[in-house]
């Protein structure tokens, strides 16, 4: 008897153990035939097959109904496709289904903010579509912004959350809220200021609430070095360089470990600005000493002094830091440049023949270039720019100075060589490369070759009008006055108010415009 009980109890525990097991398979396999349509939708939306994700999305319904996520996911496809649907109608009535699909959604977890949000998109879809459908109606029974601002109170750091609320405020004008809303926004994120300044709602109260927010997000210390420099910025927009430093040197001073020198150059350049010289320069030293790149920040610093017309205070800070570092020829070059920049010819050309004996440097010929230049002596632009094509023979820029100097030097047939270097060397010449070509040709007298060169031009740059005139101009030279009319007609049509052009096509046509 005791032999049967046990192995009746055996018996009644392995059926247990079926069942139980029968039925977990049978819910993961619910679970598993539901995950592998949801996986096959997610291939459609990839794909952008709006309607098969729906018809996917919808197998899985069947057999997960309880699933939160499948329905949002059906109410996010069919909110697409009302998107993409050109009939106002059927927008309207996928975007209806949309709104459906969140609402069930939110009943089986109505904590999911992803579902109210989607529903308050839903929702803005069905106002948009009734008052195109319904011109006479001036109300709407659709009310997205109770939802806009459940998902905001449901995710009260989501910033995609707030710019959807902020957009749907502005386009309602609702501008009280909006603020709130933008203030609350950069508080929470002050990296957001950047990207809402291309908003469509961007304007100066907007900025204001955006100040308000930042400020708050530093008493909060919320990204509070990020909020200081985003701050600093806007004072420098304004031109206010005392608050600019002030904000600066504040997130300077928050998480010290992470500045770099481009920030003690920036907040250098900001003392500039000020005209605060003394107090920059001790900022770029500092800079200097813990950079990594010390010339190409010396260069940074040129710039600035440049910017600001105080070309002698470069020159003698660098006199003063130069003996601290082991700097390259192009510092050479670069304190060259500083000293043409004052006219200091004399001393600029020194120091570049200096450098020209020590290595062969095609950039300081072609500064000497330059000098020459601004000297008007052309006979030695023209052997300094030469010599900078020999030692960097595939230098577009070097050719095509050189091309101009024997141009105004009268050596046309050498100046029209050197065009062509300047074009063979360059990836995509533009209608400039062209017009200079083509009017080293008309001064030899080669009218076809100016003319195909315009023409180029014109290739390039249709909508100008000056090449339409010149051609004109290379075909009279070739008594073809029938193309030279028509040349100047099409310049007449892009520059209507020209004078010249209109005397010019009376004068060939005798037509009056």
């Amino acid at each position: 008897m005791e032999n049967i009980n046990k192995q009746t109890r055996r018996q009644v525990v392995f059926v247990s153990i079926l069942v139980v097991s029968a039925t977990i398979f049978y819910f993961l396999s619910l679970r598993l035939l539901a995950g592998i349509y949801c996986y096959q939708a997610e291939n459609f939306l990839r794909d952008g097959h709006y309607g098969l994700v729906a018809n996917s999305l919808k197998k899985a319904v069947r057999y997960q109904p309880e699933d939160y996520k499948i329905q949002r996911e059906l109410g996010n496809a069919s909110l697409q496709l009302s998107e993409l649907h050109r009939s106002g109608k059927t927008a309207f009535l996928l975007a209806e289904q949309s709104g459906d699909f969140y609402r069930r959604a939110i009943e089986l977890n109505p904590t999911d903010a992803e579902s109210v949000y989607g529903l308050a998109k839903a929702e803005a879809r069905l106002e948009d579509l009734y008052l195109h459908l319904y011109p006479d109606k001036t109300e709407t029974p659709y009310k997205p912004m109770p939802y806009f601002e459940q998902a905001v109170r449901l995710r009260p750091n989501g910033i995609t959350y707030h710019y959807a609320l902020a957009r749907y405020l502005y386009e309602k004008g609702r501008t009280r809220e909006l603020f709130a809303v933008v203030r609350r926004l950069v508080r929470i994120y002050p990296p957001a200021y950047p990207l809402m300044k291309k908003e469509a709602f961007w304007s100066p109260s907007v900025s204001e609430a955006c100040k308000s927010g930042l400020l708050e997000a530093v008493r909060e210390n919320i990204y509070a070095k990020h909020a200081l420099f985003i701050l600093s910025s806007i004072s420098a927009e304004e031109k206010n360089w005392a608050d600019a430093i002030s904000h600066y040197q504040a997130a300077m001073n928050n998480r010290e470990f992470e500045n770099t020198a481009g920030n003690y150059l920036h907040v250098g350049y900001l003392y500039l600005k000020n005209q605060q010289t003394d107090e920059a320069e001790t900022f770029f030293l500092h800079a200097l000493h813990i950079s990594d790149e010390v010339e190409k920040n010396i260069e940074t610093l040129y710039s600035y002094y440049k910017n600001e017309g105080i070309y002698e205070r470069f020159y003698k800070f660098y006199q003063n830091i130069s003996p601290n570092f082991a700097l390259s020829s192009k510092m050479d070059i670069l304190i060259a440049r500083s000293l043409m920049d004052m006219k200091v010819y004399d001393h600029a050309k020194n120091i570049l023949t200096e450098l020209t004996r020590k290595e062969s440097s095609a950039e300081a010929y072609y500064w000497l270039a330059r000098i020459a230049e601004a000297e008007k002596d052309w006979d030695s632009m023209e052997l300094a720019i030469q010599r900078a094509t020999m030692f960097d023979p595939k230098n577009t820029q070097y050719h095509l100075i050189f091309s101009s100097v024997l141009n105004r030097l009268g050596k046309f047939d050498r100046a029209e060589e050197e065009a062509g270097f300047a074009m063979q060397y360059q990836k995509n010449p533009s209608p400039g490369f062209f017009s200079h070509r083509a009017g080293i040709r008309w001064a030899k007298q080669d009218y076809q070759g100016a003319i195909e060169d315009w023409k180029a031009a014109i290739r390039l740059k249709p909508d100008q009008a000056d090449f339409y005139a010149r051609t004109a101009e290379a075909y009279l030279k070739m008594e073809n006055r029938s193309l030279a009319g028509e040349y100047y007609q099409k310049a007449l049509k892009l520059a209507p108010e020209n004078t010249h052009y209109q005397k010019r096509y009376f004068e060939i046509t005798g037509i009056s415009r």
